[in-house]
């Protein structure tokens, strides 16, 4: 019996040395984790500990005795607990394949319990059980160190020290910048609100902040940045903090005697006061101090920007409004975790948004203000008198109601009980406080990416194979439609929809798209060798240009590009009326140069001004005008009698050989007999002709192909699944193709619109890697080659989110045809570690609910959904009963 209670023993301790490096749900990574695979892994060993410590599990143990009890306290603290987390290697479904010495494993612990003992010379066995740590040898020329494990990243999420040397010179204007934006604000105070804008006055705040350290006060603190665009990049690395406020509650006196206790800390961090910040060093970094922030993360970043490390992390309002009410999203029910929405909602102090108190309406073309409203800069806010009380004030009622937030949120969560007699703000300060404070962590550490070389060179090909793929189905299109089909966007839903399914009826109002539709499209947006054609087509009409004399319809002229202006200037310049729309003023100017050669001489000028009053009467009489009126009118009249001739005459006209067969003719002789005005225009508009139009016009004629998907608005939809569906997979090992195949009849024809269509996948999804993974990734890189993405708790499952850049949604293994998820690296001498828990919060449920059945699940191995799915569906249970003998005769292990 004894020598069975050793093998145990044994075999459980070398179940807890593999079951220390099974980090990972499948076999895959055994390799990694195997040693003769991976002769460059870190060594993993168990050692025991003195001092009581929190385990995985979360149990803190002391250690004492001889090796024979701690192998047996070893064994006893695991096979104790919970069926559902009782050994290492049971935290995952399926542990890698590891070569063990057993025997190198009993001298390693015998070894580790014999040092540690002789070292502390202590025999206490007082009946506490052995903790367990894993610990990390360091790998030869490493940067690890044994004491300080995280002294190699102490520096990552640093500013550039060239945006540093960039920033520091806008933020320290001086008199004479005010051309700049520099003012004088140094007579500008603010009633209930302590300003620091020297040395000597930061001195004396420092303190009385220090001497709050035996006193149980939190400080609610908050920050305002200038040059950073929170759209595009995160807090980590990137802008300045032009000033900081501190609210410690009603009661507390900073010493400056403006209004006396109760009032907010305002740090000015900009021109003279540049650097005043810096004096409040040592007070965010001591431990003592509970410092308290809404939105920890962006502070506790844009403070360490300026070489602070925030430390003395009392709490983070946002978090505890996340853990006191889940339904405040912001696209749920409420109105989001903000600053404004829960000084609303809690306090009923609404703080105001920035558009609100600053916003300056964007003025329209017409000079009048606009519905879109801007706001100025932060710099500009704080400098500019007609800005900087309300930024003051703004500013400094985001620490004040910060700290009246967690005044009211401690009451709220203290009221919410826990378990065990606690309450959620006891589970707060346990624990999502330090994990609020871990986040940062991971955001400032963030992770290698090399950016540079190989996410560069990953993106140039990304970019030749999407070139490819465009000329391939620009190919096909051109085939289907001609020149218009090298021009159709590949990347555009609305030009694919009418080239695919052009024609179709929409789900919704039963209305037939066109058959084809004419898109204005940028010149820069088409390809060369389209625009090419496009020239070659538009030559060919003037080859032909005497059919199109012939023809009834009348044919462009240079009156269509003339603007209105120059239509103007023309009519004056022959005498003609200058009044009257475009159209007017082009059939007026058509019929004047069209009447030239013709024996209407007496319509060819206008002579009428140098006719004495009375031949004008006798004219007027003679066109059966009335010749009754002054001068000016008697002439008014005949010119636009005149006029209306011309316009007649110009809608009639079908050239003879007695006049011009064109308007093109008659302006040629014209400018070569007249010049002045028309030479002018007529050379402008020779010079537009030749240059490249801003605009092309793509007509897209449909193939006429039948949708079987609708987007909501009942259109038929072109998303990147309609498209695979077309395409099938033309290149497989056997080819499978999509319906396109039989659209285009099959055969060669088939095979070639399914290729195009598959293009057009690729395309896409070639898109997508660039934009979301290969140019963000390099564009979010820091001076270290890191990128530090922001991590978000306040989402509507409760899983942590990240964005800028968004580190939880790389590619997928089977998916990452540019192998990305390379470009992640660890720091020179260390290496990555792939963890996963398989099927985490089943787990964690089991756990949780003591539920007898899932934990026998769960101990027995495999996925729980196929196990659940095997006890629910007879078909499934047959199924499986003709697989397990087949499989235990081939000697497999279901």
């Amino acid at each position: 019996q004894q020598q069975h209670q050793q093998q145990q023993q044994q075999q459980h301790i070398n179940r807890s040395r593999a079951g220390a490096v099974s980090v990972s749900g499948s076999k895959r990574f055994s390799g990694y984790f195997n040693p003769k695979s991976n002769p460059n892994l870190n060594p993993i060993t168990i050692a025991p500990l003195n001092s009581k410590v929190r385990d995985g599990y979360g149990y803190g143990h002391g250690y004492g005795g001889t090796i024979a009890n701690n192998v047996q306290r070893i064994s006893n603290t695991h096979t104790n607990r919970n069926r559902s987390r009782n050994n290492f290697h049971r935290l995952f479904s399926i542990a890698p394949d590891i070569d063990v010495d057993k025997n190198n494993i009993v001298e390693d612990v015998k070894g580790i319990v014999e040092e540690n003992n002789n070292d502390n010379d202590n025999d206490n066995d007082d009946g506490m059980d052995m903790d367990i740590e894993i610990i990390s040898k360091p790998i030869p020329g490493g940067n690890w160190d044994r004491e300080n494990p995280l002294e190699w990243a102490k520096d990552f999420g640093l500013r550039d020290p060239k945006i540093t040397k960039e920033l520091h010179t806008l933020a320290q204007l001086k008199p004479g910048d005010e051309e700049y934006g520099y003012f004088d604000v140094s007579d500008i105070t603010v009633p209930g609100v302590t300003m620091v804008r020297n040395v000597e006055d930061a001195k004396i705040v420092m303190k009385s902040l220090m001497s709050s350290a035996s006193q149980h006060v939190f400080h609610a603190c908050d920050t305002e940045v200038m040059e950073i665009d929170l759209k595009n990049v995160g807090p980590v690395g990137n802008g300045f903090v032009s000033c900081a406020s501190i609210y410690s509650g009603p009661d507390f006196d900073y010493g400056l005697g403006d209004d006396g206790p109760g009032t907010v800390l305002w740090i000015d961090n900009l021109d003279e006061a540049f650097g005043v910040l810096q004096e409040f060093k040592e007070f965010f970094e001591d431990e003592r101090f509970k410092t308290v922030w809404h939105n920890f993360g962006f502070d506790r970043h844009v403070m360490w920007n300026e070489g602070i490390d925030v430390k003395g992390f009392g709490g983070d309002t946002m978090h505890m409004a996340r853990l006191q009410d889940t339904s405040r999203a912001k696209y749920g029910a409420g109105m989001g975790y903000g600053l404004e929405a829960l000084t609303n909602s809690i306090l009923e102090r609404r703080k105001k948004p920035m558009k609100e108190i600053f916003g300056v309406p964007r003025l329209r073309k017409d000079g009048t203000p606009g519905s879109l409203v801007d706001v100025p800069p932060v710099e500009v806010l704080q400098r500019d008198p007609r800005f900087r009380v309300q930024w003051i004030i703004y500013s400094a009622y985001d620490a004040e109601g910060t700290w009246l937030l967690r005044e009211e949120l401690q009451y709220m969560l203290e009221d919410m009980p826990w378990f065990d007699g606690q309450n959620l703000y006891d589970y707060y300060q346990l624990h999502m406080r330090n994990f609020g404070k871990v986040l940062t962590d991971m955001e400032r550490r963030g992770i290698r990416v090399d950016a540079k070389d190989y996410l560069a060179g990953v993106e140039v090909q990304a970019r030749e194979d999407r070139k490819g793929h465009v000329e391939a189905f620009h190919k096909w299109a051109f085939e289907m439609i001609g020149v218009d089909g090298l021009a159709i966007n590949p990347a555009s839903s609305t030009q694919l929809c009418a080239f695919l399914f052009g024609g179709a009826a929409n789900l919704k109002t039963k209305v037939r798209t066109e058959t084809t539709r004419v898109f204005k499209v940028a010149r820069d947006e088409i390809p060369d060798k389209a625009m090419a054609l496009y020239r070659e087509r538009d030559a060919q009409p003037n080859e032909q240009s005497s059919d199109a004399l012939d023809s009834d319809e009348r044919q462009p002229d240079e009156f269509d590009s003339m603007k209105a202006a120059q239509l103007k200037a023309l009519c004056k310049e022959y005498g003609l009326k200058v009044s009257g729309k475009k159209a007017e003023l082009q059939e007026r100017l058509r019929g004047h140069f069209l009447a030239v050669g013709q024996d209407s001489n007496e319509m060819q000028q206008d002579d009428f001004e140098e006719l004495p009053t009375d031949e004008l009467k006798q004219i007027c009489v003679t066109r059966g005008l009335s010749p009754d009126g002054t001068r000016k009118a008697l002439l008014e009249r005949l010119r636009q009698d005149v006029s209306f001739a011309l316009e007649l005459l110009s809608a009639s006209a079908e050239g003879s050989t007695d006049g011009y067969r064109s308007i093109t003719e008659a302006l040629e002789a014209a400018t070569a007999s007249d010049g002045g005005v028309l030479k002018e225009i007529m050379a402008d508009l020779k010079a537009k002709a030749q240059e490249e139009p801003k605009w092309v016009d793509v007509t897209i004629p449909s193939i006429e192909m039948e949708p079987f998907k609708f987007t909501v608005g009942g259109a038929p939809s072109v998303t990147a699944d309609v498209l695979r569906k077309l395409a099938g997979d033309p290149f497989g090992d056997e080819p499978k193709y999509g319906t396109a195949y039989d659209f285009f009849g099959g055969g060669e024809e088939g095979h070639d619109a399914c290729v195009a269509l598959f293009s057009l996948t690729a395309i896409g999804s070639i898109d997508t890697m660039i934009a979301n993974f290969l140019t963000s990734l390099q564009r979010l890189v820091d001076h270290d080659s890191r990128v530090h993405g922001s991590i978000n708790l306040n989402t509507e499952t409760g899983r942590l989110s990240s964005r800028r850049p968004n580190l939880q949604n790389q590619p997928a293994l089977e998916k990452d045809k540019y192998q990305i998820r390379k470009a992640f690296q660890a720091s020179p001498g260390n290496n990555l570690i792939v963890a996963d828990y398989g099927q985490l919060e089943l787990r964690l449920l089991a756990s949780m609910t003591n539920c007898v059945s899932m934990i026998v699940a769960f101990e027995a191995g495999g996925d729980f959904h196929s196990r659940t799915a095997l006890g629910m569906f007879d078909y499934i249970q047959n199924c499986w009963n003709g697989i397990i003998p087949r499989a235990h005769a081939k000697g497999h292990v279901c």
